[in-house]
């Protein structure tokens, strides 16, 4: 599958994770790839709901994408609870993914996160998928974040994903986040293995704006571009760039583009979308 890390950004193919003020992506055909939540310091984002929209066009003949969402997270004590409605039209065909999950966090130190998914129709969106993560804070000042992650996901074929993700972020004393990593993804049938990695640079301060840059390379086993249509074994690349902005004290806007290039096909576009803080 689509093994590309697409970090705090746009709306590719297309599960926004749930915890961040720009969020990580999460593609149908991308088992596994959410980033783990990182509840430190300013990119967090709690008590919020949003809504958007996404338009990507195609290459050699397979169209446009188009989609809608909307999502919501609430901080209860040391958990985070989030939930998401995804609606996606690709490849010609139309469905519904609905995800949930929930961030622990244990200590000033550890948190870790769950969420699981499944959809409803579209065969480019998983049967069920499920992405758990452990997360360790270092130094004095909690500011350099390490995560290791595991994730299980089940195309509406006989596909089945199995990935470890190792990863890595660092918020610096000015407005600088850096965060990288790398997922180890073996799929069956056929037992292929699909590395891939990002790395994503981040400015900008909570309450006033978020501008990130993430750009991701790897390998794909497969990816599913009809209900009987898969492409196998191939190289692709990824460039996202992600704009959060504040135009009030407690709302804004989220506009994304990203540019996708594989052998097969080039994709680019982006989403847009509102945000209210309650």
């Amino acid at each position: 599958m689509l093994l590309l890390i697409l970090v705090p950004a746009s709306r590719t193919n297309a599960l926004q994770a749930l915890l961040f003020a720009d969020p990580p992506q999460s593609s149908p055909q991308t088992p596994g790839t959410d980033s783990p939540p990182s509840p430190v310091t300013e990119k967090v984002l709690t008590n919020f709901v949003e809504a958007g929209g996404s338009y990507h066009q195609l290459t050699s003949g397979f169209g446009v994408w188009s989609g809608g969402y909307a999502r919501g997270v609430l901080a209860t004590g040391r958990n985070i609870w989030s939930a998401e409605v995804n609606g996606q039209h690709e490849f010609g065909d139309g469905g519904v993914y609905l995800a949930a999950g929930d961030t622990l966090n244990f200590s000033s130190s550890w948190y870790a996160s769950l969420t699981l998914g499944s959809s409803v129709g579209g065969f480019f969106w998983p049967r069920y998928r499920g992405d758990a993560f452990l997360n360790r804070k270092w130094t004095e000042g909690k500011q350099f974040i390490t995560t290791l992650g595991y994730g299980y996901y089940a195309s509406k074929d006989v596909h089945r994903d199995q990935s470890v993700f190792l990863g890595t972020i660092y918020y610096f004393q000015g407005p600088w986040i850096i965060e990288d990593g790398i997922r180890f993804n073996l799929s069956s049938p056929g037992k292929v293995f699909s590395p891939a990695g990002f790395l994503a640079v981040t400015e900008g301060r909570n309450k006033h704006h978020y501008v990130t840059v993430n750009t991701g390379v790897g390998q794909e086993a497969y990816q599913l571009v009809g209900p009987t249509s898969v492409l196998t074994r191939f190289d692709s690349q990824n460039l996202t760039i992600t704009w959060r902005q504040w135009t009030g004290k407690s709302w804004g806007f989220n506009l994304a583009a990203d540019y996708y290039h594989s052998p097969f096909y080039e994709r680019g576009g982006g989403s847009f979308g509102f945000f209210k803080e309650f």
